[in-house]
């Protein structure tokens, strides 16, 4: 009796798990519309009741073409994600319908319940889950979901903000229309949605995005979908309707989304990150361990303390880490463990960025380049010493709006040096803004967006080679001077004198001694050649 119990038993674990192996489909009608579209007004009714019949099972967006009207206001509203689904669809003629991209594709005047049934009968790999939210004039939206069996292709996900109803008093355009549901207004956070490649029974995903409204009549009928499609075969394996009674998945979840103030270029090995954590979990998140990795090693370990519910977040400050540069140094935050257990959707626990060490620049001039944006009094800048903490140069604020300004920068020590970029704003270099510091011709770092401020490092040897010499009776000084230097050399030698660009401000006769004022070349770095021999020469 036991024994056959046991076999009962194990058979019905066999059951459940393959029937929980596959979910039920939600499809995804993708409507192409105009409203100068004749035929569109006669068909739109019927297959605006076929999805109302199947409301709990079909998830609806519309978008609308500029033909055979070019003045469709809804197109109007965002031609960009309007162009792009059709494009991806090759959409050539309106009305225009493609269900689950590959299970039907055409004139909706041909769908019909039984096809919408046989459809339905189709299970899916997926299931998925979705909130929304409007706060202040912003959609938040969260979405997340599951494999339930192996899913192979190159997955994506596409997130739309829709307006269920939108009534018009007269036509807004020439086929008689004025009432339009499911109408795309934005696919977030863009048309080319978020990769997600292949997925493996259990992998797990959860996203947040945000648009602020525009072009919306009515923020009551605002509404949010989400569905995945296989980008080799446009086959969508499952939609999403939001719903009010969401439930996360898992109780202890939480997920690293955003790594900031760090640099992407660093001499010095020093670094304050700062990583923002949500909360993807049922339970309130109040204790998370972060570990810090640089090249595949554990260099600090972070302890997080708070109180963060469902979908809340907050900016974590690491503190200073210390690493030792490499060439490329790969820099990894990670969720070690959340509300003292291991996390239970893990694959949303890391974020990660490269920092490149810092090429030796020896004699080059370092240049830095900047076109200000509308704003260009908000923009200065500062270079500072990251050996004695000394601001050895700045600039700014700027007068001209969209003007290129060109800097040298006149260092006259080696070592390390830290280069940033403020703006008052605290909305970076907007528009055409950019900036970039090169090392001769070659670009060390570039940006323009940042908030209020963006930092990078770089190191500097002012000369290389040079040899130092103590005794004046063969060499120069004094080192360094105030202007007037004094070479001595052993009988006769030509003499040069360049400045930190390479440029030659001299040319002479040394015999056994000689006196040049550099200050007339302004202060900095100059090197005096004689001979085979080289000094440097710092001009204060």
């Amino acid at each position: 009796m036991k024994k056959t119990t046991l076999i009962l038993a194990s058979l019905l674990v066999l059951f459940a798990f393959r029937t929980n192996a596959q979910t039920e489909r939600i499809l995804l009608f993708e409507c192409f519309t105009n409203t100068s579209c004749g035929p569109c007004a006669q068909y739109n009714p019927g297959l605006d009741a076929l999805i109302n019949n199947n409301a709990d099972r079909v998830a609806a967006i519309k978008y609308h073409m500029n033909w055979p009207g070019a003045n469709d206001p809804m197109y109007l509203h965002n031609t960009g994600d309007n162009n792009s689904r059709r494009g991806y669809y090759e959409v050539n003629s309106v009305p225009h319908t493609v269900v689950d991209g590959m299970r039907y594709a055409g004139n909706p005047a041909s769908l019909n319940q039984s096809m919408v049934n046989n459809w339905l009968a189709v299970t899916s790999p997926c299931e998925m889950r979705l909130r929304y939210e409007i706060v202040d004039n912003t959609v938040v939206v969260h979405v997340m979901g599951r494999a339930l069996t192996d899913v192979d292709g190159s997955l994506r996900l596409y997130v739309g903000v829709i307006e269920k109803e939108i009534h018009y008093t007269s036509a807004p355009g020439s086929n008689g229309e004025r009432d339009f549901y499911s109408v795309m207004k934005k696919l977030l956070p863009a048309a080319s949605g978020t990769s997600l490649g292949s997925m493996s029974e259990g992998d797990y995903f959860a996203y947040t995005f945000s648009w602020e409204m525009a072009n919306v009549y009515d923020v009551d009928q605002i509404d949010a979908i989400a569905w995945i499609q296989n980008s080799g075969n446009k086959e969508v394996i499952q939609a999403c309707k939001s719903s009010t009674s969401f439930e996360p998945y898992y109780a202890n979840e939480a997920a690293l989304i955003d790594l900031t103030n760090l640099k992407s270029m660093s001499c010095s090995g020093v670094v304050e990150p700062i990583v923002t954590i949500t909360n993807n979990g049922s339970q309130p998140l109040t204790n998370a361990v972060l570990e810090v990795v640089v090249n595949d090693k554990v260099v600090k370990t972070v302890e997080w303390t708070g109180n963060l519910g469902l979908f809340e977040d907050t900016k974590v400050e690491l503190g200073e880490v210390e690493f030792a540069v490499e060439e490329e140094n790969q820099f990894v935050v990670r969720i070690a463990s959340v509300n003292g257990v291991i996390d239970e959707g893990p694959l949303n626990n890391e974020v990660a960025s490269t920092i490149q060490g810092s090429p030796d620049n020896s004699q080059v001039a370092i240049k830095l380049t900047i076109r200000t944006d509308t704003n260009p009094g908000e923009t200065t800048w500062k270079l500072t010493d990251m050996t004695t903490g000394v601001v050895v140069l700045e600039g700014g604020p700027y007068e001209e709006a969209n003007h290129i300004y060109n800097e040298t920068f006149e260092i006259t020590a080696d070592g390390c040096y830290d280069f940033t970029i403020y703006d008052a704003g605290g909305n970076g270099l907007e528009g055409s803004g950019v900036y970039g510091v090169k090392a001769g011709n070659k670009t060390l770092f570039s940006g323009k967006s940042f908030e209020y401020s963006e930092s990078n490092e770089f190191s500097y040897e002012v000369y290389t080679g040079i040899e130092e010499l103590d005794s004046p009776a063969t060499g120069v000084y004094p080192n360094p001077t105030s202007g007037v230097v004094i070479m001595t050399t052993e009988g006769r030698q030509n003499m040069s004198i360049y400045n930190m660009t390479g440029q030659c401000v001299y040319e002479g006769v040394c015999e056994g001694e000689l006196q040049v004022d550099l200050k007339r070349f302004g202060c900095g770095v100059y090197a005096i050649k004689a001979g085979d021999q080289v000094w440097r020469v710092v001009v204060k």
